[in-house]
């Protein structure tokens, strides 16, 4: 998500699951289940907070600062005024582990947010309560929820987090670089791809490169999950019992990398990734020096919010050459809100979570952040046409082929050795074939 900048160094990183590091275990249940407040709705309510006035407090803690805690702080504002049971006070805390302490030594927020990769780990410590029981009692409907996004808050068949948003990657293209170098339209396969990719990168007399014509800015890992889904390749199947990686999309995605490594040179494709920050006027695609980007529709939204000249068009990622069922792939993650174990108003915590995400103000906090919304009722609100290229990314987030990784309880480790492996492979220590035998054993153990 773009939002939440303090935090994002990678949702980045989520698409950026490959880049997501563990955080540091703590205090409190040790990973026990069935310690921390109550999951019970009937229990929460004799815990509530003292009133204040005639409303019961709310707490609510989140990630975000500048204009993203703004808006939040807006729509908390209009919740409170829109009822009289609950007075909601929001709180920046730019520090996931401070926020995970504080929960588990039950002096933390009712509600607060993260993104999805969390979920397992959160689940096991008796960090997140889960909603089912909530959802039951009020028949919520879970159903207005992108499927992808919904199961990115599901671990082990319960409910733990609601998905702000569909957080997934599209194809940017520079249309002047594609025209130079011959092409009328965006590339739809792999093998269009790499074409474009090649005849789009111009390299200075002395090697270096003057054009990326590849999507590896801001780096591999950022593309890898990407350029993986988009080619119809799954990690796991959907109950997470079995590995899948090894598959003709995953090496396919590997062997482009490789191919375009060796070709332009990693020390070449490492200086210009170093040469700009990431949506910042010093961004080679916002520059005109990047042909190809996978990113997601926040980048349309720096472009506008920074009055950033490039004549650039959207697309689908492309899909593996020869299978065009495969068409629409890709990898989704999430922003997430949850509400904590340890909360002492949790009826009032779901108040608020239910307000947050029903159509007109889920719309407008994200539409003027660039993201597309979790649900199809916020999508289809008039605000939404506040974001920007809303009509281009919007329905791609209509494909069934559109994918979350499921969870499983070794989650983390599981990013971190596919991590350290492709590094290895993007540097061009090992091959791709290597790089597959490697993985196959050291991620099949992270699902036993």
């Amino acid at each position: 998500m773009r939002a939440k900048n303090s935090k994002k160094a990678a949702s980045m990183l989520v698409t950026v699951m490959l880049l997501s590091t563990v955080l540091a275990a703590c205090g409190g249940n040790n990973g026990n289940k069935e310690g921390g407040a109550s999951s019970s709705p009937a229990a929460s309510a004799n815990e509530s907070s003292k009133p204040v006035g005639e409303k019961s407090k709310v707490s609510v803690w989140y990630l975000w600062g500048g204009a993203e805690g703004e808006a939040l702080e807006q729509i908390i504002k209009d919740f409170n005024a829109s009822q009289d049971k609950y007075l909601v006070e929001g709180l920046s805390v730019p520090d996931e582990q401070k926020i995970k302490v504080a929960i588990a030594g039950g002096k933390g927020p009712d509600l607060t947010d993260s993104f999805d990769f969390v979920v397992p780990q959160y689940a096991q410590q008796g960090i997140a309560l889960p909603l089912d029981d909530l959802i039951a009692r009020d028949g919520y409907d879970v159903s207005d929820f992108v499927p992808a996004a919904l199961a990115s808050g599901n671990f082990d068949g319960k409910q733990y987090a609601l998905p702000l948003n569909v957080n997934f990657s599209v194809m940017y293209y520079n249309k002047k670089l594609l025209a130079d170098a011959g092409f009328t339209e965006p590339p739809k396969t792999s093998a269009e791809l790499y074409d474009v990719m090649v005849k789009t990168t111009k390299v200075n007399s002395n090697g270096t490169i003057d054009v990326l014509g590849s999507p590896s800015y801001p780096s591999e890992a950022y593309l890898f999950n990407a350029l993986a889904y988009g080619f119809g390749s799954t990690y796991v199947n959907e109950d997470a019992s079995a590995l899948t990686f090894n598959n003709e999309g995953t090496l396919a995605a590997m062997n482009m990398i490789r191919d375009y490594n060796t070709k332009f040179g990693v020390d070449n494709i490492r200086q210009i990734q170093a040469s700009g920050k990431w949506l910042d006027p010093t961004d080679p695609f916002l520059i005109g020096k990047q042909a190809i980007r996978f990113d997601g529709p926040w980048l349309s939204a720096t472009i506008k919010s920074k009055q950033i000249d490039v004549d650039y068009g959207i697309a689908a990622l492309p899909y593996l050459e020869g299978k065009p069922e495969t068409a629409g792939s890709g990898i989704t993650g999430s922003s997430i809100f949850y509400i904590a174990k340890t909360s002492k108003n949790v009826d009032g915590a779901w108040e608020f979570m239910k307000y947050l995400y029903s159509a007109e103000p889920l719309a407008k906090f994200l539409s003027l952040m660039g993201n597309v919304p979790a649900t199809k009722s916020a999508m289809s609100s008039p605000a939404m046409k506040d974001m920007v290229d809303s009509d281009q990314v919007i329905p791609l987030t209509m494909s069934p082929n559109l994918k979350s990784i499921p969870h499983f309880a070794k989650r983390s480790d599981f990013d971190k050795a596919l991590a350290e492996q492709l590094e290895l492979m993007y540097n061009l220590k090992k091959t791709p074939e290597e790089t597959m035998s490697k993985l196959e054993g050291v991620l099949s153990a992270t699902l036993k």
